[in-house]
């Protein structure tokens, strides 16, 4: 949640949605060593909870959202060798305001091992997503009517000074090959024991919509330009607006693309960001390949 976390991007070709299906292959590659349980969950931390304070900010901002919708699905638990434990195709919308974690899906009877494969994606909603927590039916069918995968909506606030954001994405990432964080032992995906149970969770940063460079692990939390790129100062900053602020006229040791394609506007800058929210089990990483 406070750590400099950014993931790789890779820029592949997309790939069809597919129908909710839940699925666990039992011993499938476990040599005879049994089965176990593995418990998938998703949550928000207190950035997205709460609010992120001012204190996390370079320039004071602080934010509080109202509204932090992701559509997550298309799991596949998986090792090197291509043996494939568990998958759950389909898509499920959460609201991650909401208190967590949340139980994405639970896959039982799956072989007691290493999976060193696990993968996600987040992709925009369809008819047949379905809502992963109590997340509004409003909201659910925004997201479905929109063909959005990640919605948020929240306030600003400098001072006395404060300005709301709606913004829609429709873009499509999977993230794969995820590992925990070095300082929390750095395993490759997950282990499940036999007999036992384990729990991998997709965590979401609700930090990372304000870093100020896609790739610099010195980044830190800006929201000025944001804020001012309100040009008709109706107090609502959009995503029209974001996009009518060239990063050329941005203070130059500022919003670094790192090499990104296609990454002009501000929108753009913000837009890019967005694919990298999702971590692993905590501070951990997931390569993120794009897919549209």
């Amino acid at each position: 949640m406070k750590g400099k976390s950014f993931s790789k991007m890779t820029w592949v070709a997309g790939v069809p949605a597919l129908l909710m299906i839940f699925s666990a292959c039992g011993d499938s590659g476990t040599g005879g060593t049994g089965s176990g349980e593995l418990q998938v969950t998703t949550w928000g931390e207190d950035y997205i909870e709460n609010n992120i304070p001012a204190s996390a900010f370079e320039d004071g901002y602080s934010v509080k959202y109202a509204k932090f919708m992701i559509v997550l699905g298309n799991i596949k638990i998986a090792d090197h060798s291509g043996d494939v434990g568990a998958t759950m195709s389909g898509q499920k919308v959460f609201d991650m305001t909401l208190k967590g974690p949340h139980q994405v899906q639970d896959f039982k009877n799956i072989g007691a091992k290493r999976w060193d494969r696990v993968s996600i994606e987040v992709k925009p909603a369809g008819a047949d997503t379905q809502a992963g927590n109590d997340i509004d039916a409003k909201d659910l069918a925004l997201m479905k009517d929109n063909g959005y995968s990640f919605y948020v909506q929240g306030e600003m606030t400098k001072g006395q000074s404060s300005k709301t954001f709606s913004w829609g994405f429709s873009l499509s990432t999977e993230y794969k090959e995820c590992q925990r964080a070095p300082e929390d032992g750095g395993e490759v995906g997950v282990s499940v024991p036999d007999g036992g149970t384990a729990v991998l969770q997709f965590t979401i940063h609700g930090d990372h919509l304000f870093y100020d460079d896609l790739a610099s692990p010195d980044a830190v939390l800006r929201g000025d330009a944001i804020f001012s790129s309100d040009k008709d100062q109706d107090g609502k900053i959009t995503m029209d607006e974001l996009d009518s602020v060239d990063l050329s006229s941005l203070p130059e040791n500022e919003y670094g693309t790192g090499g990104a394609p296609d990454v002009y506007t501000l929108a753009d800058f913000v837009k890019a960001l967005s694919r990298t929210v999702v971590h692993f089990q905590g501070e951990g990483h997931c390569h993120s390949h794009v897919e549209d």
